[in-house]
């Protein structure tokens, strides 16, 4: 039904408002160079009543018109604005120490995110929910190793040095489970090299967030404490894009 009415008014507004504000108008005009100009017996002429109602009817079709254009342009500069200012908290250096679930991250860290839930309100809270990548202002340690960079889908570390890491894990056909690897229990990695990690799922209400933002800050569900080392591999440099330019205006 709501759509319905969206699209009547839509017409309504698009379609027949402009064509009958024209038509009108232009009926207006030949009407008055007929009126001017036009010297014959018997002239057909409108009452004054119905001209004033029709001078109405036309100015309120161009008045509609004007109303609906200033609030598209308004619509317009709104989306624009907060584009704009949902870009600078997507991209964006971190202006103080943030505690995310166990990770702290320094101040200075470039930061990477994504959130559907920010519609570029103005003075929303720093969040970082939505964390997709971070590169450090200096390394930090998570889950044993010490690293410069984070990206979290797929997750991986780049090692800020080299450094032996373990216990490493591997996946136990018998058992269907992540086990301790006996022959290797630990990796002897390359800075710059990728670690890489099983992620154990974190049980949680999927219910209760329906439509609304994961946990951010101390309450993240971010514990590297559980993530089980799977190897040490080459790859490239984690992409972190720079910040949003408009964010350090």
């Amino acid at each position: 039904m709501l759509l319905l009415l969206g699209s009547l008014l839509n017409f309504i507004f698009t379609l027949l408002l402009p064509v009958l504000g024209l038509a009108l108008t232009g009926a207006l005009l030949v009407y008055a160079a007929y009126v001017r100009f036009v010297d014959i017996p018997q002239k057909w002429m409108l009452t004054r009543r119905a001209l004033q109602i029709l001078c109405a009817v036309a100015v309120l079709c161009h008045a509609l018109i004007a109303l609906k254009w200033y609030l598209s342009v308004r619509t317009e500069q709104a989306r624009q604005d907060g584009a704009v200012v949902r870009a600078s908290r997507e991209r964006f250096v971190l202006p103080a120490d943030f505690q995310y679930g166990e990770l702290l991250i320094p101040a200075g860290s470039l930061i990477n995110r994504s959130d559907p839930f920010d519609k570029g309100e103005p003075g929303k809270p720093l969040a970082l929910h939505g964390l997709e990548s971070v590169r450090f202002a200096q390394p930090v340690e998570i889950a044993g190793a010490w690293v410069s960079a984070l990206q979290t889908t797929p997750l991986r570390l780049e090692l800020a040095q080299d450094q032996t890491l373990g216990p490493v894990y591997r996946f136990d056909t018998a058992s269907q489970s992540w086990a301790v690897h006996k022959i290797v229990p630990a990796l002897a990695c390359r800075k710059g090299q990728m670690a890489l990690y099983q992620v154990p799922p974190i049980a949680y209400d999927v219910q209760a967030e329906v439509g609304k933002p994961a946990p951010d800050g101390p309450e993240a569900r971010f514990r590297p404490s559980e993530w089980l080392l799977r190897a040490c591999e080459n790859g490239p440099a984690i992409a972190v894009q720079p910040a949003f330019a408009a964010a350090a205006k």
